[in-house]
């Protein structure tokens, strides 16, 4: 290696290093190798100006590492959503820090890996996740099936979804109503129908736990979270049997009563 060449990489290495100073950082921001600016747009110890001063680098594999830090300031991510690089605006899409209202400028992207990433986001509004719901593409429909987010409303309007795999995200999802569980339960593609039955199954053994009481409770919840399947075989067999669990409102009381479907 000449010396020239192991300057370069000692240079590159400060650049990439978490613990450079950032000062250093942003003398090295102004290198005038890509890989160099590559390397300083992608450390999460670089300074907020930087940030935003590398993302209108006229490279788009700057611009690249800036859209994907999730210590990106929030301004520069709402610039970078309007970039004419697709895979910039993905990146951004999929930023933990970028905020609901540039989402929602993304959820009408006509990149479909765009909507893809804003129907994956945490940050993603509820109203947007239902707008996504519709979309024509499968894979969007498919990551609004998955966010933990989604609302019951919208998941039972995806339980009906032509695609199989849609439907499956759906049955085994944690705000998917009893009674949406139950018809998928009953589904044609088998892969389905099991997942729903596990999903029911599931939600029967919390609704247990959560009769329990202490420690009780809190090893019980453990123990299904953690996908055990050891249980008493009064409760297996129990369980087993439940199809659905519906709430009966008595006329005369206030008294919810559960009552099982065997």
């Amino acid at each position: 290696m000449t010396r020239s060449a192991h300057t370069l990489h000692i240079r590159q290495c400060m650049a990439e290093n978490p613990r450079t100073p950032p000062v250093t950082l942003t003398t090295l921001a102004a290198d005038t190798d890509v890989g160099m600016r590559c390397r300083v747009a992608a450390n999460p110890n670089t300074p907020v100006d930087t940030m935003s001063a590398l993302a209108a680098d006229p490279d788009f594999r700057v611009r690249w590492r800036v859209a994907h830090n999730p210590n990106t300031p929030v301004d520069a991510l709402t610039v970078l959503a309007h970039d004419t690089d697709a895979t910039v605006r993905w990146y951004v899409a999929g930023n933990p820090t970028t905020c609901a209202a540039t989402l929602t400028s993304l959820a009408t992207d006509a990149d479909n890996d765009v909507r893809r990433s804003v129907a994956a986001s945490p940050n993603t509004l509820v109203p947007i996740l239902d707008m996504l719901a519709a979309d024509t593409d499968t894979d969007v429909r498919w990551y609004v099936a998955g966010n933990p987010n989604t609302l019951v409303h919208t998941l039972t309007v995806l339980a009906a979804d032509a695609d199989r795999v849609v439907r499956r995200v759906v049955a085994g999802h944690a705000n998917t109503s009893t009674n949406t569980v139950h018809a998928l339960t009953k589904d044609p593609v088998t892969a389905v129908a099991r997942e729903a039955a596990t999903t029911g199954r599931t939600n029967c053994l919390r609704r247990y736990a959560n009769t329990l009481t202490g420690n009780d409770r809190d090893q019980a919840l453990l123990l299904i979270e953690t996908g055990f399947t050891g249980w008493p075989d009064d409760l297996a067999t129990l369980l087993t049997n439940q199809l659905a669990i519906t709430t009966a409102h008595h006329r005369n009381s206030h008294t919810i009563t559960t009552t099982v479907r065997r």
